[in-house]
C-alpha cells in the first residue's frame, strides 16, 4: 500500500455499507419494508431472539461546518447522534464501556442486548462536539486513535483534498506541480487520483503547502479550512482531557496503514502508535480497530504477540460468546442511515435477514457441489 493512500480514506464503500441495499431496489421501498415490519413486532421478536448479541456501533468525526453534507458516514451532526443515543436508552439498550462488555462477554454474563458505542480516528470535533455530549450523559465511549497527524498537525491530507474537489465550482483545473490540466465536469475523478498519489508521496510540511496550493488552484478558501480547523484530528491536550472524562483511549496504529502480509510494518505501527498514545494517556492500550476494516484473519495473532486483546472490524453484525475478538463486527451509523434502519439494526433485526441469507448462499453452493461432483 502506498504511503498516504490508505490514511483515512471513507470508511465504507457502498458495497459494503451496514444499511446497504440490494442492487435495484429503491431506498424507500427497503425502509417502508422495514417500517411494515416492525409494525408486526418482528423487530420485538429479533430483539429477544438476539439478546445475547453484543453491539457495537461505530462513529466518526462530528461535523462542525457542512462536513456531513461532504462525507455523511465519516461525519455527523451532534443532533443526530444525540438522537441516536437518546433511542437507545428509551429503548433500555445497556450502554457499556468497551472493556466491560468484553469481559462479560469471555464469562457469559452479558445484559441482554448490551451495546457498545466507538469512534475512529480522533477528529477534533469529537474534542470540541461530542466530549460535552458525553460528560453530560455520563457516556462510555472508546476512541481509537491514529497518531500521525497529532505527530504533525496539519488538516488529514486524503480527506481534505477530496474536499477541494468537492467543495470547488471551478469548471477546469490545473494543477499545482505540472501534474496537468482537467476538465472537472468529465475527469474529476483523474485529477483528484492524480493530486492524491502525487500528495501523498510528499513529505508532511510540503504536503501542507501543496494543499494551499491546489485550494488556490480550485478557487477554494484553505484559509477557511485552517480558520474552522475542519478535517484536523485532536492534540494531545485534548485526548488528555478526553481521558480525564473517562473516555477510552485505544490503538488504530500510527499512519492509519495497514498491509495484510507485512508483519514488521503491523508490529511497527502498532509499537509507534502505543508509544506515541503514551506521551498523553496511562495505559493500557490493549483493543484495536483496523485502520478502513483492512484486516485478515491470520492478524489477530500478530495482534496477540504484541499484547492487544481485542481488534474491531466494519463487517456488520453482533457478537457473541463464539465471535473471533480479533473479527469483532460493528454497526457504522450515519447520516445516510436512517432511524429505521439504525432500529433494523440494533434490534438484531437485520443479524436474522443476513443469517438467512448467509444459510441460503452455503445451501446453494452445497447443492452445485453436489451436482458437479455426480458421475
Amino acid at each position: 500500500m502506498q504511503d498516504g493512500l490508505v490514511r483515512f480514506r471513507p470508511p465504507l464503500s457502498r458495497g459494503n455499507n451496514v444499511f446497504r441495499f440490494e442492487a435495484g431496489v429503491f431506498p424507500w421501498l427497503v425502509r417502508s419494508g422495514l417500517v411494515i415490519m416492525k409494525l408486526c413486532g418482528l423487530f420485538s421478536v429479533a430483539r429477544y431472539v438476539t439478546r445475547n448479541g453484543l453491539r457495537i456501533i461505530c462513529y466518526h468525526g462530528f461535523s462542525v461546518a457542512e462536513e456531513h453534507k461532504f462525507r455523511s458516514t465519516l461525519f455527523i451532526q451532534k443532533e443526530l447522534f444525540l438522537s441516536r443515543i437518546e433511542y437507545l436508552r428509551r429503548k433500555n439498550f445497556p450502554i457499556m464501556a468497551l472493556n466491560e462488555a468484553i469481559k462479560c462477554l469471555d464469562e457469559d454474563r452479558l445484559p441482554p442486548c448490551a451495546t457498545v458505542v466507538t469512534m475512529d480516528d480522533a477528529w477534533e470535533g469529537v474534542y470540541t462536539v461530542a466530549l460535552p455530549i458525553i460528560r453530560k450523559l455520563r457516556l462510555p465511549v472508546t476512541l481509537y486513535v491514529p497518531t500521525f497527524y497529532i505527530e504533525h498537525a496539519m488538516p488529514v491530507f486524503p480527506v481534505t483534498l477530496s474536499y477541494l474537489f468537492w467543495r470547488t465550482k471551478a469548471r477546469t483545473v490545473d494543477l499545482p506541480r505540472g501534474l496537468g490540466k482537467f476538465r472537472l465536469d468529465v475527469d474529476a475523478e483523474a485529477a483528484e487520483g492524480r493530486a492524491q498519489e502525487f500528495g501523498g508521496s510528499l513529505p508532511p510540511a510540503d504536503r501542507l503547502t501543496f494543499l494551499k496550493e491546489l485550494a488556490e488552484a480550485l478557487a477554494v478558501s484553505f484559509e477557511e479550512i485552517e480558520d474552522r480547523r475542519l478535517f484536523q484530528v485532536a492534540n494531545e491536550q485534548q485526548l488528555r482531557e478526553l481521558a480525564d472524562a473517562g473516555v477510552d483511549i485505544q490503538l488504530h496504529s500510527h499512519n492509519h496503514k495497514w498491509p495484510l502480509d507485512d508483519r514488521l510494518t503491523v508490529e511497527a505501527e502498532i509499537a509507534e502508535n502505543r508509544k506515541f498514545l503514551e506521551r498523553s494517556v496511562s495505559p493500557p492500550f490493549e483493543h484495536f480497530c483496523y485502520p478502513s476494516g483492512v484486516h485478515a484473519k491470520h492478524q489477530g495473532e500478530w495482534l496477540a504477540a504484541l499484547g492487544v486483546k481485542t481488534a474491531t472490524t466494519i463487517k456488520p453484525g453482533l457478537n457473541y460468546a463464539d465471535t473471533p475478538r480479533f473479527l469483532l463486527r460493528r454497526l457504522v451509523d450515519g447520516h445516510r442511515v436512517s432511524q429505521i434502519e439504525f432500529e433494523a439494526e440494533i434490534t438484531g433485526f437485520m443479524e436474522i435477514i443476513r443469517t438467512f441469507r448467509e444459510a441460503r448462499f452455503l445451501s446453494m453452493l452445497q447443492r452445485r457441489f453436489l451436482t458437479q461432483s455426480r458421475p
